[in-house]
């Protein structure tokens, strides 16, 4: 919070949890992929 600037611990908490919540979406999209190609044919 001071390193960045924030005058408050929720505005970093509320920077920091956007990005982790997406770059997990973006970690499950990628895998859903992958395993979608490796499913044999119906």
């Amino acid at each position: 919070m001071e390193i960045l600037g924030h005058s408050q611990i929720g505005i970093t908490m509320d920077v920091y949890t956007y990005v982790v919540h997406d770059t997990w979406r973006e970690a499950i999209s990628h895998m859903d992929r992958l395993l979608k190609r490796r499913l044999p044919a119906a």
